[in-house]
Parts: structure tokens; C-alpha cells; sequence
């Protein structure tokens, strides 16, 4: 997120590497540095189900960086002032579960560093997996990763809630079922070199063209 408040100059970044933050929240992408003209700003999130606390030096920019954090974690709609108290809450948001295996992915491979990060900070009933449906079929959204470990560890079921698809997933969805994807077990697992080359390297090329057109 690049944008403006008042005359200051403010980006956000998702910061897996400032180790101001606790490595767990740090390595699961819950951690968030506001950058202004002359100033940083830091933001921990602990989640909890659908709720998190708020881990901040200053609450500047706490609701710029709430939305930021919920693009990821749709599904955590109460938040928690660092002593505990409430900050604020958004209407609720509905979770089921579904069978894994029903789940039509639109990535194509694993990130095998992220993997191992998952495998050593998250427990299967802290994952929540945005999903939504095209032409009759569920389809994940994001937190491939996280599905992939929940079929590895033979889990049958995942929660998810519905959000709304990006540009696009049709092609994505399109060319993963071309790659014989039909589901989770479907991925490769790459090296994380591999998959900076191969599928980070995919979007960009992808959206590359999209913007040339």
C-alpha cells in the first residue's frame, strides 16, 4: 500500500525481515512496517481464531494497516488493543468447512521455506482459507501453502469463508487444470529458489503482458 495522509507521504509493507517482530508472526506475514518521510512505524498482529491483538508503537496508522492485514485474514473481524482492551470490530464473517480434496487450487507449486514455516508455527485448526465459486466449483483464493500442509498431515478438512475473487482467476484456474490441477495434492513442491523462478517469475511475465495490453 503506497498512499497520502495529510501531507505525509506513507507506504506499508508486509515485513517478513525486520526482527523488531516476533519470529512466528514475523515468518506467517502478520507483521506490517509503515514507512513515512521521516519516520517507521511497527505492527504485530496475534491472531486468534477471529480475533487478534494489536502489538504497535504508535496507532498513527493502526487502521490503514488493519485493512491491510485483513486483505490476508478476511476472516478476523475483532481487534485488541495491546493491554487487551477493545479496539474494534467489523460485522462478522462466516466460516464451514470444506473437504480438501473438492477444492480446485490457482497456483501451481509450493514454496518449500514457507512450508517449513508453517509446519514449525501453525496447528491445523488455526488455519482459514479464503475460497469462492466459479462455474459451480469451489476455488482457493490464497494460503495455498497452508492447504497443502493440512493434506500432507492427511487432514480431510479445512475452514474457509468466502471472499471475492481477484482479476483474472479464471485464467489461472484455466491454465492449473491444463497442468492436470485439480486439487491440492496436485502442487509441486519446489525449492524456494525454484519457486522464485518459476512461479514468481510466471506472474510476473503474466501480468507483465496484461499491462502491455
Amino acid at each position: 500500500y503506497n498512499g497520502y495522509k495529510g501531507r505525509d507521504f506513507m507506504k506499508i509493507i508486509r515485513d517478513r525481515e525486520n526482527k523488531v517482530y516476533t519470529p512466528k508472526n514475523r515468518l506467517l506475514g502478520n507483521c506490517f512496517t509503515v514507512l513515512t518521510d521521516n519516520a517507521a512505524f511497527y505492527y504485530e498482529f496475534v491472531p486468534n481464531n477471529a480475533e487478534a491483538l494489536i502489538l504497535c508503537d504508535s496507532l498513527e496508522y493502526v487502521e490503514e494497516v488493519i485493512q491491510e492485514f485483513r486483505f490476508y485474514n478476511f476472516h478476523i473481524t475483532v481487534f485488541y488493543n495491546q493491554d487487551h482492551t477493545f479496539y474494534r470490530s467489523f460485522d462478522p464473517v462466516f466460516t464451514f468447512k470444506l473437504p480438501i480434496k473438492i477444492i480446485q487450487p490457482s497456483q501451481f507449486f509450493i514454496d518449500e521455506e514457507k512450508l517449513k514455516v508453517i509446519e514449525e508455527y501453525i496447528q491445523p485448526e488455526e488455519i482459514f482459507i479464503p475460497v469462492t465459486i466459479i462455474h459451480d466449483e469451489y476455488v482457493c483464493l490464497d494460503g495455498h501453502t497452508r492447504l497443502f500442509y493440512l493434506y500432507k498431515n492427511d487432514c480431510k478438512m479445512v475452514n474457509v469463508y468466502m471472499d471475492k475473487p481477484f482479476p483474472y482467476i479464471q485464467d489461472f484456474i484455466y491454465l492449473a487444470k491444463e497442468n492436470n490441477i485439480f486439487n491440492i495434492s496436485g502442487l509441486k513442491l519446489l525449492s524456494h529458489e525454484e519457486y522464485d523462478i518459476y512461479w514468481n517469475g510466471f506472474c510476473d511475465d503474466y501480468f507483465g503482458k496484461k499491462t502491455e495490453i
